[in-house]
């Protein structure tokens, strides 16, 4: 097991920089371009030192995930099934469903009190950037590949689980996690009160979610935030004004709510970390 480990550990730390370096990079190139200043969610600069911390923070979560993955693998080799269509297709099914419930629960946790230290290099970002997307402490790391792993091994034990599946979602999750850091609004206005956009996220929701740290938890996904009551009100609102060429100035500034009447709308202030 020793000597397998060591040959496969140049590979997965190879593979894992590639599947991680290749969407941020489309990321940030797209994040440059005129339409992406148009259509950007938070109109403000990032803050000093932001991006030498994310790269920081970056190289850690790729070494991590390369070590955890090498030893996985190694583990569990042997009871990874054979490629099927549908096994393949139950698999990222699984995975994407179970691993939006691991995200909001743990997400949730590490914005208690007890637990935001592990989360802040996270929020290191109050406007975020593809870069973003890998910025983890090695706790928070270990709790979201720790969850992953489990959720494979557990589905192991009642379906089979192919590699192709994993990798699908795998895949999905880096491109995802870079859109929807990139702080720009891609998706038409009427996406939100769309069926689409009752059951998937947009950069938008993300955007607030880094600027308000309280609310937004979820991942790809604004229901569960929906059923617990920590989505903000005035999210289809802001994903308008972003679409319309109009995102937001101050971090912690809200925008009336159809749901809200006048009254109920909070003054707009500037918001710090809060654990």
């Amino acid at each position: 097991m020793d000597s397998l480990y060591l040959k496969m550990l140049p590979v997965f730390f190879v593979v894992s920089g590639l599947v991680k370096a290749v969407p941020v990079t489309v990321g940030w190139a797209l994040g440059r371009t005129r339409l992406a200043e148009r259509f950007r969610v938070y109109r403000r600069s990032l803050a000093p030192g932001q991006l030498r911390s994310e790269a920081r923070a970056a190289v850690g979560v790729v070494l991590c995930d390369a070590l955890l993955i090498t030893a996985f693998r190694a583990a569990f080799e042997r009871q990874i099934a054979p490629f099927s269509l549908g096994a393949s297709l139950l698999t990222f099914a699984w995975m994407f469903v179970g691993f939006e419930v691991w995200f909001y629960v743990s997400h949730r946790l590490l914005h208690t009190r007890a637990l935001y230290r592990f989360h802040a290099q996270h929020h290191v970002a109050q406007v975020t950037d593809p870069l973003t997307s890998l910025s983890f402490s090695m706790v928070e790391r270990l709790v979201l590949m720790g969850g992953g792993f489990g959720l494979v091994i557990l589905a192991m034990q009642v379906m089979p689980v192919t590699q192709v599946g994993i990798m699908a979602y795998i895949l999905t999750n880096y491109a995802l996690n870079v859109f929807g850091h990139g702080n720009t609004e891609w998706l038409p206005e009427r996406f939100v009160a769309s069926p689409a956009g009752r059951l998937f996220f947009t950069p938008t929701f993300h955007a607030l979610h880094h600027a308000r740290y309280q609310g937004h938890y979820g991942l790809f996904t604004p229901i569960l935030d929906r059923w617990l009551g920590t989505a903000f009100d005035d999210y289809a609102e802001v994903h308008g004004l972003a679409r319309r060429g109009l995102g937001l100035e101050r971090i912690g500034e809200r925008v009336r709510s159809a749901k809200q009447p006048a009254s109920l709308v909070p003054t707009p202030t500037s918001t710090t970390g809060t654990a």
